[in-house]
């Protein structure tokens, strides 16, 4: 036994004979531990497509096989449940998927059973998938990664407590809003408190008597609103149009006359067609082609009185309508003349103030191309869970274009016109005023009290405004929207 140490001794003396240490582990990659993750996710979804394919609800398909998509890019599984076959290298379709479950509605109900219950335990798995790489992420990756990795889980455990408090969101309601969306709702809902519903106008309105109706009129110091309804709509219209109008006041710092020097704003609601087409022909004696495009509109601006008209019947759509077209208008007395405000800024801008003062963003200032298409066509249809109308629909929008490298250049968004908006471009013009006046309120304050300029100086007008390339800009809003949403 005297021996071993001895031999020990002279194995750790003899030349190339020497200890060696484990090799090290290899970095953390999380761009690569990402990708192994959702090439799990997609061959899910891939499953669940063709569960749902053989039962013959094939919309459901179609959402599946969209997702495994979106996870991976023309995922052969997916590609072929769909009816694509590959052919020199390209993916032809040979087939049509239909666009409709085939069978009764209770005939759908019964033969999506046994896919359903296979969904909820698939997703189960899905979620344990998405854990494993949060807590690998967590040990290892940067704090970005961390958040990046819970919102994979949110996907399919939207409860879970661990990820919500990870990407800092709140519960309000039903809803998790951003801890930053949730104080600014909170001011909204403080400012609804302290509303008013104005004091009642006693004279005859002329136009009213102009086309034989009846409207219930209320005034304050910088408003005026009218409706056919009645007296209790016109004190709860007053009121929405006010919180909206002291909203933009306080994002602005505007102290007075956002109208103008004593000017009154007047905001008008008709509920009916009849009473619409006889305010566009007898009142604004609108003729020809004006005519008939405001006929197909739900609001219109008017001149005498200087404001916006709205026959929206809900009163949650017409308030926030009327809200949308103040805030922009209050938008574009405070910047001036100049140049025009473009597009993507009122659109974002009036969201902005709706979202926080409301908590609405239901009027539509933009085009749903991807509603007209059907199972057939190649292109992904995303699948969002959030209600329209709602700010927390286009953060959905906006974080799904930014996670997939979707969302349209910065760039290009400046210069776009008005009907050529969509739901991406309108989420990210709402995120993006979202992103500013959070992470650069003073700035964003000042910049929207110049002059608006002409197109080819949009992007100078930004990158002087906060002292950056747009290039470094818009890297930022993504990064943010990927951490916050």
């Amino acid at each position: 036994m005297r021996l071993l140490p001895a031999l020990l001794l002279l194995l750790l003396l003899v030349p190339g004979v020497v200890a060696q240490d484990p090799k090290p582990p290899a970095p953390f990659d999380f761009v690569k531990e990402r990708l192994k993750a959702w090439e799990y996710l997609a061959d899910k979804h891939a499953d669940l497509g063709d569960d749902y394919k053989k039962a013959k609800v094939f919309t459901e398909a179609r959402k599946q096989y969209d997702r495994a998509r979106e996870l991976v890019a023309d995922l052969p599984r997916a590609m072929k449940g769909l009816g694509f076959e590959k052919q020199r290298g390209e993916w032809v379709q040979k087939e049509i998927l239909p666009p409709k479950d085939e069978g009764t509605p209770a005939q759908v109900a019964e033969a999506r059973k046994k896919p359903d219950d296979g969904k909820l335990k698939d997703y189960t798995r899905c979620a344990d998938r998405c854990r494993k790489l949060l807590d690998a992420t967590r040990k290892a990756g940067t704090e970005l990664e961390q958040r990046q990795a819970a919102s994979d889980l949110l996907y399919y455990a939207p409860d879970d407590a661990e990820a919500r408090k990870l990407r800092g969101h709140i519960k309000d309601g039903d809803d998790w809003l951003p801890d930053f969306a949730k104080a600014w709702r909170d001011q909204g809902r403080k400012l609804m408190e302290k509303g008013t519903f104005g004091e009642v106008l006693q004279s005859e309105d002329e136009q009213a008597k102009l086309i034989g109706a009846t409207f219930w009129c209320r005034q304050s110091e910088l408003l005026v609103v009218r409706t056919s309804v009645d007296e209790t709509r016109a004190k709860m219209m007053h009121r929405a149009v006010e919180v909206n109008t002291q909203r933009a006041m306080e994002l602005l710092a505007i102290k007075e006359f956002p109208f103008g020097p004593g000017r009154k704003y007047t905001l008008t609601q008709v509920n009916s067609t009849e009473l619409w087409e006889a305010m566009l022909t007898k009142v604004m004696k609108l003729e020809g082609d004006t005519l008939e495009f405001n006929r197909k509109l739900a609001g219109t601006y008017t001149r005498e009185p200087t404001g916006f008209m709205t026959r929206a019947s809900v009163d949650a759509s017409a308030d926030d309508m009327i809200g949308n077209s103040t805030v922009i208008q209050i938008l574009v007395n405070h910047r001036g003349k100049g140049g025009d405000n473009p597009p993507w800024l009122t659109t974002g801008w009036g969201y902005l103030v709706t979202s926080q003062a409301l908590g609405t963003t239901q009027t539509l200032r933009y085009t749903l191309d991807t509603q007209g298409q059907t199972s057939s066509s190649r292109n992904i249809i995303p699948e969002f869970s959030k209600k329209g109308g709602t700010p927390e629909l286009l953060r959905e929008v906006a974080l799904h274009d930014v996670t997939f490298s979707k969302d349209l250049p910065l760039a290009a968004l400046l210069l776009m016109k008005v009907n050529d908006i969509d739901q991406s471009a309108a989420a990210k013009s709402f995120s993006l005023m979202e992103f500013l006046f959070q992470s650069y309120s003073d700035q964003t304050r000042k910049w929207l009290s110049a002059a608006p300029t002409v197109d080819k100086e949009r992007v100078q007008e930004l990158e002087q405004a906060f002292g950056k390339p747009l290039a470094e800009l818009e890297t930022e809003w993504r990064q943010w929207v990927l951490a916050r949403y």
